[in-house]
């Protein structure tokens, strides 16, 4: 449909709209921990979801998406670029730029936040839609690479210190794909990176066991990305895009971004448009041939629809048979309880997995669980 009468909406279509709405509230947004929860989002998705004009309104977005993101992001995205509408007063990342009205605190509580919210959604309907109709999740937490960067090292030593040849699936702007060009502090676990780095990522280890880190960051020979639809660094429409994915209470993740976008628009990553399942097996037959080839993901094969996942995994089991590969996977699927940081290794004999860390979505910590040699 493409919105409109709140009644033209199937009486079973709105009630599963509005069960996920609720559900992202409640376990997403209202996250116990208070670091990576969103007061302002969990309270708009209790309204939200009894809303039916709300959920006509974004009836047309990729069901296999995350929708209330989407919603979010997209007033997010159009109150960035006029942060002086009354709704920007409830977003603590827009405060800084809103006048006070009637000399009221900022942000505004949240409990007041829907009259508002639901004003300007209508008031902006039609640019609404068209985002959550074209538009992705693509968020690229560059935190993340303090949970990929063991990994890598781990993937290092069992090649025997040849370089890496990394392929990434789902590299959105390619931000992660540049992570041996920042510098990490892990506590009592150690360093590293080039001191002189320009973005300093800070990951706390959990549990009786370290991360064993390198003293010097593995060498990277090739490193490709692969996306659906690639953002481009140089693009503001599409950096604006990323930082409206981001949930305004967060300031430190919008910090991190923005100087990782600095670094990546001196050096735009290499990302290739299309399917995985398309682009691929030729990428992996290209690798260079004396690296240890390695391909990875970050919340990425989660977001595929399940044959899709399985396709690209296939494609990884054929290119074994004539080269040993491995796969770092940062995922969470609905079925686990907490996301995990798993390296692959593939053969033309087998395939092993190992459970390496549980790991915060965002890359605050990490629970080390794999080797340390």
């Amino acid at each position: 449909m493409s919105g409109g009468d709140p009644r033209h909406l199937p009486a079973a279509a709105q009630a599963d709209l509005a069960e996920r709405i609720a559900f992202h509230g409640q376990n997403i947004y209202g996250a116990a921990a208070a670091f990576n929860s969103s007061p302002l989002y969990a309270r708009l998705c209790l309204d939200i979801a009894a809303d039916p004009d709300l959920l006509t309104l974004i009836a047309d977005a990729d069901r296999a998406a995350q929708v209330a993101n989407l919603l979010f992001a997209a007033v997010h995205y159009l109150l960035l670029a006029n942060p002086s509408h009354p709704l920007a007063a409830f977003f603590p990342d827009l405060t800084d730029r809103t006048p006070a009205i009637d000399g009221r605190e900022l942000p505004r509580p949240a409990a007041e936040a829907y009259p508002v919210f639901r004003a300007f959604c209508l008031e902006h309907a039609a640019a609404i839609r068209h985002l959550v109709t074209t538009r992705r999740v693509q968020t690229n937490e560059v935190r993340r690479c303090a949970i990929l960067l063991p990994a890598f090292a781990l993937v290092s030593r069992r090649a025997g210190g040849r370089p890496l040849a990394l392929i990434e699936i789902g590299a959105s702007a390619g931000l992660l794909m540049l992570w041996d060009q920042y510098r990490y502090d892990y506590g009592p676990a150690g360093t590293a990176g080039d001191p002189a780095a320009p973005l300093l990522l800070t990951c706390e280890p959990r549990g009786p066991h370290l991360p064993s880190l390198p003293t010097t960051l593995p060498t990277v020979v090739s490193r490709i990305g692969l996306d659906l639809n690639p953002i481009d660094v140089r693009d503001d429409n599409a950096m604006r895009w990323l930082r409206a994915l981001i949930w305004p209470e967060h300031a430190d993740r919008v910090q991190m971004l923005e100087a990782a976008l600095a670094v990546a628009r001196q050096q735009p990553p290499h990302i290739v448009a299309g399917n995985a399942t398309q682009t691929l097996p030729a990428l992996l037959a290209a690798a260079p041939p004396d690296a240890a080839l390695c391909v990875y993901s970050s919340y990425a094969l989660n977001q595929m629809p399940a044959d899709v996942r399985q396709r690209v995994l296939a494609a990884l089991t054929a290119a074994a048979h004539a080269r040993d590969l491995y796969r770092i996977s940062q995922e969470w699927y609905g079925q686990q309880a907490q996301p995990r940081l798993e390296l692959f290794t593939y053969t033309a004999a087998e395939t092993r997995s190992e459970l390496l860390a549980h790991a915060e979505s965002h890359g605050r910590w990490i629970e080390w669980l794999g080797p340390n040699m």
